[in-house]
């Protein structure tokens, strides 16, 4: 006997088989866009939120580089929030900060709603080249939680001084995201001194002259004198607890920092 098999029974098959697969890859899209759906509002709303966990980033102006900034907890009751900014003046001139220079607003930091907290940065007279660190105290008890991000915007105010003769006074606006972070980062003041007043020392290849006060990080510089006209180099005056020079004789020296210092380039006649 001859078995005859339907042609059409078996694209009719095909065809249920057809429209499941189709049933089935239309279902599994839907599936993935619902759990990437589920995925995002997490995101948003949950603990990973990028509004408390943003990277950090900090913005002036092009010729004012931002290096970093830093925001530390109060550590007691009536103790401030401590903001600091760090950025290098690479405008080409001498910068004069004016008093109160810099102003910092935050949201919901300190109390609720906008805060403007004002503060100063140094070294008050600051070379082309030189490192300016500024710092406010933030006053009041709403912190957000440890670790999470805080976004503020500020303002720095100073004078362009070149060739003995100042303008100003000019502002610069920025703009910083950074980690509310205990301890993140310890300043140290070396007051530096030329005797005669003229003379220069450059740290770090930043040139910094007599009777200046820099807030510096814990750390090694190199130090050079340069001295004046009709001058030459004599010895190094160092007051200090814990940090060290490598030679108080020789013109360039390692300074290791690690406690307020004062250090004095003494010249000589030539």
């Amino acid at each position: 006997m001859v078995r005859v098999i339907s042609l059409t029974g078996i694209f009719d098959k095909g065809k249920r088989l057809q429209s499941a697969i189709e049933m089935l890859s239309v279902y599994s899209w839907a599936l993935i866009l619902i759990a990437m759906v589920i995925v995002l509002v997490f995101v948003l709303s949950g603990p990973f939120a990028p509004a408390r966990y943003l990277g950090s980033s900090c913005n002036i102006q092009p010729l004012m580089r931002c290096a970093n900034t830093y925001l530390a907890p109060y550590t007691k009751s009536g103790d401030p929030i401590k903001f600091t900014l760090i950025f290098y003046n690479n405008l080409g001139v001498t910068l004069n900060f004016t008093k109160s220079a810099f102003n910092i607003t935050t949201s919901n930091l300190g109390q609720k709603g906008t805060l403007n907290s004002s503060g100063a940065c140094l070294p008050s007279i600051a070379h082309a080249g030189a490192e300016v660190i500024c710092t406010a105290d933030i006053y009041g008890s709403v912190e957000p939680p440890l670790y999470s991000s805080v976004s503020d915007s500020f303002k720095i105010g100073y004078y362009i001084c070149k060739g003995g003769s100042c303008s100003g006074p000019y502002v610069s606006t920025g703009t910083s995201i950074q980690e509310l972070s205990p301890g993140a980062i310890s300043l140290v003041n070396l007051s530096i001194f030329t005797t005669p007043s003229s003379g220069i020392v450059v740290i770090n290849g930043i040139r910094y002259s007599n009777a200046v006060s820099v807030p510096l990080e814990s750390g090694n510089y190199t130090l050079y004198a340069i001295a004046p006209k009709g001058y030459a180099f004599n010895k190094w005056i160092f007051n200090t607890q814990n940090s060290s020079i490598s030679n108080a004789t020789s013109t360039e020296v390692v300074l290791r920092l690690t406690s307020p210092s004062a250090i004095t380039a003494n010249f000589t006649k030539t």
